[in-house]
């Protein structure tokens, strides 16, 4: 089987998994107060993986992540190897001390260096792949579920990329700045994960939501909802950090969130409309 389908399958599984009766049909207007909304937003994107205007999208995604890692990979790769150790200061003083088992010790250093670096900067990778795809996803997911809408606004796709490109630099910055709280917080089982879901739950909740609300609404209009609903705009970004943090899944990231994050955005949409005066 195919990886992009492994983890549809796997994706599927995880929305089976949870009640019926929560992720039945939501009529529109009708989602306000629904405590599983999120999740119905959810099952709406995974169903979808499958369509045929949505396949071509997925295989890009996956391959558009799994480029960008074999970059980082690589990168990690070159430095371990054309390093010296000795050459680092402190170092010299350990090698000798620990003799061969420094070999084992740097190997290992290696493999943690790995899945550190690709754990630290999934968030800021998909986010890069979605700027990529946004648009395409986006029209099929509308095409569907909300065919009323009319066109989108037309963004720029060197805006859109410049957007999510700083995006990802905060993202890896701010990753690395409480890369030490991650290793104290070790001690403290599940607390590095819990700030790890936090954070990066906040911001890709905030970038994936201004990705999708720039197609149909202007920046200011666009901040204006995000920080009246900023808790679901929040817990939608939780969602897709832990879906980020799921071996295969993650894959699938790029354009499921994308997909999700419509969904959201399209809720949110109408909450503010009924809550407005007519």
């Amino acid at each position: 089987m195919y990886p992009p389908l492994i983890g549809v399958n796997i994706a599927a599984c995880i929305v089976k998994a949870i009640p019926h009766e929560n992720l039945g049909a939501c009529p529109r207007g009708s989602a306000k107060g629904k405590p599983f909304v999120m999740l119905t937003h959810f099952s709406r994107a995974v169903a979808q993986l499958t369509d045929p205007g949505m396949r071509r999208v997925l295989w890009f995604g996956v391959l558009g992540a799994l480029a960008v890692f074999s970059v980082l990979w690589a990168t990690v790769w070159w430095l371990l190897v054309n390093v010296d150790p000795a050459s680092i200061w402190g170092l010299s003083t350990i090698i000798e001390w620990t003799g061969e088992l420094f070999d084992w010790l740097a190997g290992l250093a290696f493999v943690g260096t790995l899945l550190v670096a690709t754990f630290l900067m999934f968030p800021a990778v998909v986010t890069i792949v979605v700027g990529l795809f946004l648009d395409q996803v986006a029209e099929v997911v509308e095409k569907r579920h909300y065919p009323e809408l009319g066109a989108p606004r037309k963004q720029p796709l060197l805006e859109t990329l410049g957007s999510t490109a700083k995006f990802a630099a905060i993202v890896i910055l701010l990753n690395l700045l409480v890369l030490p709280i991650y290793l104290i917080l070790l001690f403290i089982p599940g607390a590095n994960l819990l700030l790890y879901y936090l954070l990066n739950g906040y911001l890709i909740g905030r970038e994936f939501f201004e990705l999708a609300a720039f197609r149909r609404m202007d920046r200011i209009e666009a901040e204006r909802l995000r920080k009246s609903y900023r808790g679901k705009v929040m817990m939608a970004g939780v969602m897709l950090a832990f879906l980020m943090t799921i071996p295969v899944v993650n894959l699938l990231a790029p354009v499921l969130g994308a997909a999700f994050m419509v969904h959201v955005t399209q809720d949110l949409l109408r909450r503010q409309a009924a809550r407005e005066p007519s």
